[in-house]
Parts: C-alpha cells; structure tokens; sequence
C-alpha cells in the first residue's frame, strides 16, 4: 500500500493529501455524507448529556456545584444545536475539524466540572472520559490530527484533575496508561480509516481520468472513422462526391424513383478550355477554379440534389424529382451563373464556362452507363456546337 499511498501522496501519520488541492477536493466530496454522520453523532451527545443530568440529579439531588455544571452543559447544547443546523446550510463545516475540535474541547472543560462537584464518582467519571476519548477519534467525524489534539487535550485534563485530586500513585500510573492506550488506539482506528477513504476517492479520481482519457480516445478515433469516411467518398480538391460514392447514390436513388414512379435527370458537366487555363496560369489557377465551380454548382442546387466529380474537369449531377423540361432549365440558371461569375485571383479575372448535357433516366430500363452514354454524346455534341451551353439528349 505504501507505493500507492505515495502514487496518491498521502500523509501516514496525518491521514490526509499531501497536495492541498486534492485534499480540498476529498473533502468537498466527503462533506455531504460526514455532515449527515456528524449531526447523528452531535445528537446522540446532546442525548447523552441530558441522560447525564438526568443521573446526577436523581443521584445527588441539586447542590450548588450542580449548577455550574448544568450551565455549562446548556451552554454546550445550545452549541451543539448550532453546529447542527449550520452543517446543513454548511456541509463543509464537518470536514474541516475547527467548528468540531472548538465544541470537543468545550465539552471536556465541561466535563471536568465532575471531578470536583462529584469527587465521589470519580471512577465513573473517568470510565466515560476514556469512552470519550475512543468517541472523538472514531463517532465524531474530524480530521485526525485535530482529534488527537482534542485527545491528548482531553488525556492532560484528565491526569491533571486526577493529581489536583490526591489520587493514589498506582491509580493515576493506570490512569495513565489507559489513558494512552486509548488515545494510541484511537489515532490508530482513525488514521486508518481516513486513509482508507482517501485512498478509494483517489482510486475513484483516477478511475474518472481514465474514462475521460477512453472517452477522449473514443471520440477521437470517431473522428478519425468520420474523416476517413469522408476521404473515402469525396474528392479531396472540391470536397464533392467522388465517381465510387457516386456510382452508389445513383444506384440509390435509381431504385427509389423506380419505386415512387417518379423522374430523375442526370447532367454532365464539362469545363470549356480547362487545360488552357492550367497553361496560362498554372495548376494552382486551375484548382482554384476546379472549387470554384463545385462550390457554385453546391450553392446553388437544391439539397436533395447530388453533385460529384468524376475526373479532371467533369463534373456530374443527379437530380432527383425533376422532369427534363424543370432540369433544363434549372441547368441553364447554373450556366449562367458560372459564366458571368469570373474567379479573381490575384490581379488576374479568369472566365470560366462550362458545357452541359442532360439526361432523363427510365429507372426501368436505365443505368448508370446507359445514362453515362447518353450524356456524353450530348456532351459533344454541346462542344461541337462551340460550349457554354446545354444540351438535352435525345430520349
């Protein structure tokens, strides 16, 4: 246990966090349940004073010493309540030890009032001192080195009132030892304890890392899954569906027209003199107006609408729920809008057209080739014809 004591830092003959921070947060997490242990213990005090009362007077009757003790026992119970209801608003209140070590001490003060307005119980009143004593270490929730303050405090009144007493040589040598013994096994009982309970909150602590780390990793590698898939299925340039993917939504969505009866159009783009451009400006101008032209055809599209690229400057569009008469004219907006948008880079305007072919497709009959087919022959057809333009193949 000692190399995880020292893993955690724990103080052995404290019982406590070495780290002050760790130790705030132990009892931050403890406060709850100790101030709910503390109440019970404080009540079971109060009780236990009363019944003490209740002895002496049936005992000794009321004696003018009596009285000082019975104000000081309502003074400690006034005290007592006080605590009680202030750990409530204030569960801190019973890990700390001040507000505990403060009414501990109080009550023996009090209870050494009984050596001197009973002198004949004197055995009796130290049989329930060292009963006390075990008390404050392992009933009373405190910290353990302000309990055994409260003990060794509790231990020296007592030997002290023992000699002011006369009491015999051998009686106060067992006094003596008794008194140790149970300080000794009661800072034993509680250093234990409370070490035993730090070491499952850091076990605890550390169990909560460790999940956050997996839980971390776990997100992470989600992440990575995501990102992977997304390279897997789009073209890194433009960021649009690449041929693979987009041979699988076609499929999807052959089959989905299929069962609704409904029409599908498929669009062939192609990018007039794009290698010119490459030549002229560069590879760099040439992507840039590559992304140019997936972004407009994205932005300007519906969502349900697929936009993929399938190689160098092609492009290639599905659209689902369109007729050919609403897909022309929709491609013919799209048209327009990439040939009179010029892309500026650096003090160069480049003009970027494209040549366009639309298809219908019979989801009955048709495939992605068929339709590949069709497209394409319009496609030349369009550049034929001089580009910018579209072209409806014939059904």
């Amino acid at each position: 246990m000692a190399s995880t004591d020292e893993k955690f830092g724990l103080s052995q003959w404290r019982g406590e966090f070495v780290d002050a921070e760790l130790e705030g947060d132990f009892r931050q997490h403890a406060a709850e349940s100790a101030a709910h242990d503390l109440r019970l213990a404080l009540w079971a005090w109060i009780a236990l004073l009363i019944l003490l009362s209740a002895l002496d007077f049936s005992l000794l009757g009321f004696i003018s010493s009596e009285f000082f003790v019975i104000a000081f026992r309502v003074l400690l119970i006034a005290g007592l309540i006080a605590l009680i209801y202030r750990s409530r608003k204030n569960p801190q209140l019973a890990t700390s030890g001040f507000a505990v070590t403060a009414l501990e001490m109080v009550g023996f003060l009090s209870f050494f009032l009984l050596y001197f307005s009973h002198p004949g119980t004197i055995i009796y009143t130290i049989v329930i001192s060292l009963l006390m004593l075990i008390a404050v270490f392992v009933v009373i929730p405190n910290r353990v080195v302000p309990a055994t303050v409260v003990a060794l405090f509790a231990s020296i009144g007592t030997l002290y009132c023992a000699y002011l007493l006369d009491a015999a040589k051998v009686t106060y040598m067992y006094l003596l030892a008794f008194l140790s013994s149970s300080c000794a096994l009661g800072y034993l009982a509680a250093r234990r304890q409370h070490l035993t309970q730090r070491r499952q909150f850091a076990l605890l602590r550390e169990t909560e890392i460790i999940n956050r780390r997996l839980n971390a990793e776990i997100e992470q590698r989600k992440l990575l899954e995501k990102e992977l898939k997304q390279q897997a299925i789009t073209d890194p340039l433009t960021g649009l569906y690449n041929r693979r993917h987009f041979e699988s939504l076609f499929d999807h969505e052959l089959r989905r027209a299929a069962r609704k009866k409904s029409q599908l159009c498929l669009c062939l783009i192609d990018l007039d003199y794009f290698k010119r451009v490459n030549d002229q400006h560069g590879h760099e101008a040439g992507d840039r107006v590559l992304q140019h032209a997936a972004k407009l055809f994205v932005d300007s599209l519906r969502k349900t609408d697929v936009v993929g690229r399938i190689g160098g400057e092609e492009f290639v569009l599905l659209l689902p729920d369109s007729e050919i008469d609403s897909a022309r004219l929709l491609i013919e907006r799209l048209r327009h809008g990439l040939a009179v948008e010029h892309l500026q880079i650096g003090d160069v305007a480049i003009g970027v057209t494209a040549t366009f072919a639309v298809t219908r497709v019979d989801p009955e009959h048709d495939t992605l080739l068929t339709a590949m087919r069709a497209a394409d022959k319009a496609l030349y057809e369009g550049k034929a014809v001089g580009r910018n333009c579209v072209v409806i193949a014939a059904s």
